[in-house]
């Protein structure tokens, strides 16, 4: 019995359907590559991982809103073009920063009436911002790199806290504990579960729906933008394509989390274990030396394995074990 009610505490966890692939994986690659545990490789995974999480904590409000984004790579790519253009044009690194945010601001703004006020379908929205934000980039831009940029900016992207820990992952790491705090223990967040749970539910309790959805697409989009700033900064270049292909892959690490495509679930614990998961995917299976064309085969199959624990999770709970 006592066996019995310790299964049933950990297939209550939302995060288990990605948590016990993670351990499996950590250790068959440690196991094989003694590197894959060095202070050094542990950094530079959580570093990588630090760049997925800033838009897949605020893309878990979203999904468990019932709601999706398949522009934040474009808005990323947007975030860092603007804020290298502004540099260029000899703006303080503080000021261009604002600039780019306040044009992820925009985008999330625009995208969000459209959804909200013209009631149409986020996936076809979005998609189509998708390619109007990229094509907007590849104007400006000429499909160019730009590069030459101040110290004052490189140092927020490539800076190292006593020379280990890099800033984005202690960014990253706040930036998580805000968010949790948000979903779990506030009124916002109470609210975006309870829209996500059901929209005329969530409305004739009191709460303004439209308020909070513009809210939640607004804060995903500055935080792909923000995104698309730190990489100009790790890389001093800013690439018209830097974002591109991301979406899905923050998609799929917020879903395997454990955050419901059909919203009212989902936590932000669980998304910051998808994201590294998917690093440890990649970074384990160069560790190993397994070829490349059979890399996106094994990534697909333990994404598969992730979503089939956790849908066996839901329904052993639901049979009530």
């Amino acid at each position: 019995m006592k066996g019995k009610n310790i299964v049933k505490l950990f297939l209550s966890k939302n995060e288990i359907g990605t948590l016990l692939p993670l351990i499996i994986m950590a250790i068959v690659v440690g196991s094989i590559n003694k590197n894959f545990f060095s202070l050094g490789n542990v950094i530079d995974i959580l570093r990588t991982m630090s760049f997925t999480f800033i838009v897949a904590a605020p893309l878990t409000f979203l999904l468990v809103a019932a709601d999706m984004d398949l522009s934040i790579g474009a808005v990323t790519s947007l975030g860092g073009v603007v804020v290298a253009f502004a540099l260029k044009a000899g703006l303080p690194a503080s000021v261009a920063i604002l600039i780019a945010l306040g044009a992820g601001a925009a985008a999330g703004f625009i995208k969000a009436f459209i959804i909200v006020y013209g009631a149409l379908p986020a996936f076809i929205v979005t998609l189509g911002l998708q390619y109007v934000f990229n094509g907007i980039i590849s104007i400006t831009t000429q499909g160019m790199p730009i590069s030459g940029f101040p110290d004052s900016f490189k140092v927020l992207g490539q800076a190292r806290l006593f020379g280990m820990v890099h800033y984005t992952i202690l960014f990253a790491v706040a930036l998580g504990v805000v968010f949790y705090v948000v979903l779990t223990k506030t009124k916002f967040g109470r609210s975006v579960f309870a829209v996500g749970g059901n929209v005329e539910t969530a409305y004739l309790a009191g709460i303004c729906v439209k308020r909070v959805q513009i809210t939640i697409h607004v804060m995903v989009s500055v935080f792909a933008a923000l995104a698309g700033i730190l990489m100009t900064s790790r890389f001093a270049i800013a690439q018209a394509n830097a974002g591109s292909g991301t979406e899905l892959t923050i998609m799929a690490a917020v879903i395997i989390g454990g955050t419901s495509l059909f919203g009212g679930v989902g936590t932000v614990v669980g998304s910051a274990i998808g994201c590294i998961l998917l690093v440890v995917i990649s970074n384990g299976l160069i560790l190993m030396r397994i070829p490349s064309f059979w890399q996106n085969l094994i990534y697909g199959l333990i994404l598969l394995i992730s979503i089939a624990i956790d849908k066996y999770r839901q329904k052993i709970n639901q049979a009530g074990l």
